[in-house]
């Protein structure tokens, strides 16, 4: 990069805005990036993110607003022009054809030909060299279907790099990378950095954001709510710019009175791998669950819900013995599951919110016409009492970010009106907005007499929402912790049944919002 470019921000935006009928999406966002940095954008879900991640990738247009490349003012029609004006982006779900090779997906729309036909020599010996610019270790000739996420991701930044992409955009990256993969594409894009390419990176995860950024945009409602620099990038300072308040008042515990016992288990073994389990819990009450990997959390919520085998020995729901041999058993006693894998397990893609809502209560509305008004009339009642960003109850629900999906999935559950919820991971993959609009919800329902029950890999939110906490090691329960003694090192001790020092990295809890998968 020549030195005249060096004084020129490498994009600077002015006044950009973006709205649909009257929803506006994006409102005089201005700011610039200098040449060979990394800005990250964040904010919460329908902050604007990724609208204006698209509108500089040609694939959404603003209504208003200038961008300049390079000191150069350019308009974007299509994902085409923003390419040939070196701006490449790296989609979330990656746009990539599986029975290709990776040369000719690195490649596609620009190979080289000779005498009208492909020149395979040409083509791999170019795909090879921008392998080598990211040193990667992929053979141009391998087909894409045969790789990890990961790889996949690293053909997709090839392409974009084959065409000189100055700019890389990276759109929520990670979202389904292990940790070891994340490392590798972080260490990726400083590489990158250091090789002259201007980085703007979206995302959700503050560790990553805090790790690799030289200034942070924050985003709410559409606006730019701070510009922040090192040493400012502490979690505080981002989360309190995103979402207007201190983190602190993120849980807003309620103190409440609970009620009789409404769950009573005594030496009950919900799996093989289980040793007896002995608790109550109480109407009104919220039960956390933490432990570590294996320590066979989930199996209790699964085998209460008719998921695993269990002979529910001993078990007791509103002074009733209680079984539940499936699913079906389950929510006929009032007992309903949001699972942890929302992806394979709550939603069904192209699936509409009313739809969605609609499969838990399936049978139980007669009538065509009176099932449609019914599931419409819940469907709008979950949207509105969620704050669900959908443009209605007809939008598929894969369609929707990961925060309002969990939402309409938490908002599915309540239609079956329970006595007992039982959720695992609620709050996994979503920002802090929609997790504070969960904890609400939870704290309603628990104050008109609904029991909760949930695991969590947070130490935090367990001790945010909890009334008592179960901590698991090794299918037993290791500790029952009342509120007032909570304490991360206690609860550290317990998971680890004091063998493991709290910052041990076995242990799968994250302390931060940082490290604990903000979405």
């Amino acid at each position: 990069m020549n030195d005249a470019n060096q004084s020129i921000p490498a994009l600077a935006l002015k006044n950009i805005s973006k709205s649909y009928r009257s929803t506006s999406v994006l409102e005089d966002v201005s700011f610039e990036i200098d040449a060979g940095s990394i800005v990250s954008i964040v904010g919460e879900n329908g902050a604007g993110k990724s609208t204006l991640a698209k509108i500089l990738a040609g694939i959404t247009q603003k209504n208003s607003g200038d961008i300049r490349i390079f000191g150069e003012r350019v308009e974007f029609l299509n994902p085409a022009q923003a390419i040939r004006r070196g701006i490449g982006l790296v989609h979330q779900e990656l746009a990539i054809l599986e029975n290709l090779s990776v040369a000719d997906n690195i490649l596609l729309g620009h190979e080289s030909t000779k005498r009208g036909l492909l020149d395979k020599t040409r083509n791999t010996l170019r795909a090879q060299s921008v392998l080598n610019r990211l040193s990667s270790p992929l053979s141009p000739s391998t087909l894409v279907k045969d790789l990890s996420i990961a790889q996949k991701q690293q053909v997709e930044i090839a392409r974009a790099l084959s065409f000189d992409a100055k700019i890389l955009i990276f759109d929520e990256p990670t979202s389904s990378l292990s940790e070891h993969e994340t490392d590798h594409l972080l260490g990726t894009i400083q590489h990158l950095k250091r090789s002259g390419v201007t980085i703007l990176y979206v995302s959700h995860r503050l560790a990553e954001v805090q790790a690799i950024s030289d200034k942070v945009i924050v985003l709410r409602d559409g606006a730019i709510t701070g510009e922040l620099e090192p040493p400012n990038l502490s979690r505080e300072t981002i989360t309190t710019h995103m979402i207007g308040r201190p983190i602190s008042d993120m849980y807003r515990y309620r103190p409440r009175a609970l009620g009789k016992t409404l769950l009573s288990i005594h030496d009950w073994a919900p799996t093989s791998s289980h040793a007896p389990l002995s608790f109550d819990l109480r109407r009104g009450e919220i039960l956390g669950i933490a432990g570590l990997v294996g320590s066979g959390r989930s199996e209790i919520l699964r085998s209460l819900f008719g998921l695993e085998g269990s002979n529910f020995e001993n078990v007791y729901l509103d002074n009733k013995s209680y079984s539940a041999r499936s699913p079906k058993e389950a929510i006929e006693h009032g007992v309903y599951l949001v699972p942890e894998d929302r992806k394979s397990e709550g939603i069904l893609p192209s699936f509409s919110i009313r739809d969605t809502i609609s499969l838990a209560r399936q049978g139980h509305i007669s009538g065509i016409l009176r099932r449609f008004t019914q599931e419409r009339a819940e469907a709008k009642e979950v949207i509105e009492r969620f704050g669900v960003r959908c443009t209605g109850e007809e939008q598929t629900t894969d369609s929707l970010s990961g925060g309002n999906q969990q939402k309409v999935l938490i908002g599915k559950a309540l239609t079956t009106q329970p006595i007992l919820l039982l959720l695992d991971e609620p709050t996994r993959g979503v920002d802090i907005g929609a997790k504070q609009a969960i904890y609400e919800q939870l704290f309603q329902l628990t104050e008109s007499g609904v029991a909760v029950i949930f695991v969590s890999s947070e130490l935090e939110e367990v001790m945010g929402i909890a009334d008592r906490a179960i901590v698991m090691h090794e299918g037993a329960i290791a500790g029952i912790v009342d509120r007032d003694q909570f304490s991360e090192e206690r609860l550290f001790q317990l998971a680890a049944h004091n063998q493991l020092s709290p910052d041990s990295e076995n242990i799968d809890f994250s302390i931060s919002l940082a490290t604990g998968g903000m979405a």
